[in-house]
């Protein structure tokens, strides 16, 4: 459940970034907006993604590859152990193993980590960003931007790093780095923006898992 958190995360205190330069921090503002700009055409978007969990305090690491579809703020996400499915309001965790079903409030678990169905648009909400030069990621050398969340304690990561190709105006690579010793590393492998995704991908239908247990976690 740890990795679930995480990825609900599967996204510290405020800094003061004095040791960055004026220049620096209008760069990143600059190829973030044209981020931004490039997401509106995207429309519907299926992408697929390598994330892996390190646990520094449990010295214990994952890998797991898995499959989202983003639609404005729904998305499903299948991540093997889970399927993580939202409409924008309400969240469906499914867990094959035990054939569980856990049903949460959208803005509730957002408000908790990360939300998925703004992987591509996230630093456009309370962030303060930090220009970090280049890095090269699988070979490609790309922009790393660093994001420190503006709510400090009241979120589970204190810094998300983007690797951003500037050629293509599309995120490679987002690190979450966990307040807990927990890290997990995302990279988008395909990316299909105007996908052709069925409206039912972002509903829970009961029907299509026998004796599915409901856990309703809702106030």
């Amino acid at each position: 459940m740890k990795h679930l958190r995480t990825m609900k995360v599967i996204v510290a205190a405020t800094l003061t970034l004095g040791f960055a330069t004026w220049g620096w921090a209008q760069d990143a503002n600059a190829l973030l907006s044209k981020l931004s700009e490039q997401a509106k055409s995207y429309g519907s978007i299926e992408a697929t993604y390598t994330s892996t969990m390190v646990d520094k305090v449990s010295d214990f690491e994952a890998t797991q590859s898995g499959t989202i579809y983003v639609d404005g703020s729904k998305y499903s996400l299948d991540i093997g152990d889970y399927l993580i499915i939202s409409d924008g309001v309400t969240i469906w965790t499914y867990e094959p193993a035990v054939n569980d079903c856990y049903v949460d409030d959208a803005e509730m678990m957002a408000e908790d980590g990360m939300d998925p169905s703004k992987l591509f648009t996230i630093w456009e909400d309370d962030f303060k960003n930090e220009w970090k030069g280049t890095a090269t990621v699988n070979g490609e050398e790309l922009t790393q931007i660093n994001l420190y969340p503006l709510a400090g304690d009241d979120k589970p990561f204190h810094t998300i790093q983007l690797y951003i190709s500037e050629k293509d105006l599309e995120l490679r690579r987002a690190i979450v780095k966990g307040r807990e010793g927990t890290d997990v590393t995302y990279d988008v492998g395909s990316f299909k923006p105007q996908a052709e995704v069925p409206t039912n991908t972002f509903t829970f239908d009961p029907a299509k898992f026998p004796g599915v247990n409901i856990v309703d976690n809702r106030i």
